[in-house]
């Protein structure tokens, strides 16, 4: 009897844990959505601050996708090379320099280095976080936390 309440005891925390370690690290999901549709709006500034064509702003909107492209071909490779969490560590810090590289963008080329920063940051953690994820949950829960 106090073998099975100590084993649920543990199957519960352990479902804590996993479901916070779920939310803390889908924010990377939430980040590419921020990331890939707060461009909209932006452009409205970017056209009038940096003096963009709408060849520019065609190009400052898809670097970020082809930086995705990118950063998820190369990140299950790293992330098998340095490990999950590593990884997705990294990928944190590349959305902070992304990100500040964007706020602080003085002109077109700048702003798709700083684009492209992202998406690389975008495409490692679509690729890293759903496998960290499942590797973590228990079998029962993976088709709830990962889909």
């Amino acid at each position: 009897m106090t073998d099975h309440v100590i084993t649920e005891s543990r199957k519960t925390d352990n479902d804590k844990k996993i479901r916070l370690i779920t939310l803390v690290s889908t924010i990377g999901g939430l980040c590419f959505g921020y990331d890939t549709g707060v461009i909209s709006g932006a452009l409205i500034f970017m056209k009038n601050d940096l003096g963009l064509t709408p060849l520019q702003e065609g190009l400052v909107t898809s670097f970020l996708l082809f930086g995705a492209a990118i950063g998820s071909v190369g990140g299950g490779w790293l992330s098998d090379r340095q490990g999950r969490r590593k990884n997705i560590l990294w990928v944190a810090v590349i959305f902070i320099f992304g990100a500040l590289g964007t706020a602080v963008a003085w002109d077109m080329s700048s702003m798709i280095i700083a684009r492209f920063i992202l998406g690389l940051a975008v495409g490692c953690a679509s690729v890293t976080v759903p496998i960290y994820i499942s590797e973590l949950a228990r079998p029962a829960q993976r088709e709830r936390l990962v889909t």
